[in-house]
């Protein structure tokens, strides 16, 4: 009999953040294989986008309790107030739940939910999308000292009891150098093949409201976080007058981003759209582009790749051609990598040779949906999730 699950959640739809998208999506497969399945979240918040959403409700099967929670905003205080009200609410809400839980590593607070609870016999499964502090001192948002020192004891607790996921094989390995005795298993993100499909883009809706069609589109959609080097992206359109770079979201890097493109009319700017309307979006472009910053390798992945693949969008990775990420690209053939993310000659220079070679982009669109088929189908995650559960 398939067993109870218990996702403790940070964000869920209606907020846009891309975890908690992903997971309501893995939560209703579960629901489909027989699972009980229960979301222990909170409200709608996610770098500042509010949407109305009830305390409890059910959605395809998935029971969603949702409590409230601060804002947190930016400063280190701030955040770790908001840190610490997610992990009590949720360790009291869970010890109340029951059955497995599955909780995301962000933040990592809420892992130690997991590690209590498993002291009486609780099973967890702890989802590791961002390995810290490694990745705050690769990003140099962090320094070596007792900060980092604490998230490393907090990480380690974490992996020692519980059942790990990674999403590729560098992050596997930079946990089990975290903790030598944890328990890892990969498995990439996914995407619903069946709700993002291949369309041209003069059918997307967005593309025609925004005057999209005719202009050549290169698209950055998500969040503009500091794990994304997007400043050689925005100044190589001054070099490419006859395209268009849109971004699609919000982040740290927005208003920076914003500043260096006010005077490159060829760069505009959208809010983050509906979950709903993701396969839309996806299709208002000719070129999608996924960014990871070097020092960032082994220690995340951005989890808009498979959305892009499976909308068949020809992918430009910015990031080092040693990367997971730029491997993932190249084995597949379906987009090419550009090393120097802040070189924006060179960026421009591998726009143009592919604007310009409209036969090469079919076939990079080809093989991006076959990569997605094959490899992030959303039905092969939830059996490989349905079985680790049903193992503990």
């Amino acid at each position: 009999m398939a067993r109870r699950v218990t996702m403790l959640l940070p964000y869920y739809p209606p907020d846009v953040a891309a975890d908690g998208q992903l997971f309501s999506l893995l939560a209703r497969e579960l629901v489909k294989l027989g699972h009980p399945l229960r979301v222990l979240t909170w409200r709608p918040r996610y770098q500042g986008v509010t949407a109305k959403a009830p305390s409890r409700e059910t959605v395809d099967g998935v029971e969603i309790r949702r409590m409230w929670a601060p804002r947190g905003g930016k400063s280190l205080i701030g955040r770790a107030f908001a840190a610490w009200w997610l992990t009590k609410l949720a360790f009291w809400r869970a010890l109340l739940s029951g059955g497995v839980l599955l909780m995301p590593s962000s933040p990592p607070t809420l892992g130690l939910v997991g590690w209590w609870l498993s002291w009486i016999g609780r099973r967890y499964i702890y989802v590791l999308h961002d390995v810290h502090p490694d990745l705050g001192i690769a990003l140099k948002r962090m320094k070596p000292g007792l900060l980092a020192g604490l998230l490393r004891f907090i990480q380690r607790r974490n992996l020692a009891r519980g059942q790990t996921v990674t999403l590729t094989e560098g992050m596997k390995q930079a946990a089990l150098q975290l903790q030598p005795k944890a328990r890892v298993e990969v498995i990439p993100n996914w995407v619903d093949l069946a709700a993002i499909q291949p369309r041209p883009k003069a059918e997307s809706e967005f593309a025609r409201n925004n005057d999209l069609i005719k202009p050549f589109v290169i698209q950055y959609s998500g969040n503009l976080g500091l794990l994304h080097p997007l400043d050689g992206l925005t100044r190589a359109m001054a070099e490419l007058p006859e395209a268009m770079l849109t971004y699609t979201g919000r982040g740290a890097k927005l208003g920076a981003t914003r500043e260096l493109a006010k005077d490159t009319p060829n760069v505009r700017f959208f809010d983050y759209q509906p979950f709903d309307r993701l396969a839309d979006s996806l299709a208002a472009c000719d070129l999608a582009v996924v960014a990871l910053e070097p020092g960032a390798d082994r220690l995340a992945m951005p989890s808009k790749l498979q959305g892009i693949l499976a909308a068949a969008r020809p992918v430009l990775v910015l990031a080092p051609r040693s990367s997971e990420l730029a491997r993932i690209v190249t084995d597949a053939d379906c987009g090419i990598v550009v090393e120097g993310s802040a070189d924006a000659r060179q960026i421009a220079e591998a726009v143009r040779n592919l604007q310009q070679d409209p036969r090469r982009l079919q076939t990079l669109a080809a093989n991006a949906r076959g990569l997605a088929e094959k490899t992030f189908g959303l039905a092969a995650a939830a059996g490989r999730y349905s079985s680790l559960v049903n193992s503990l």
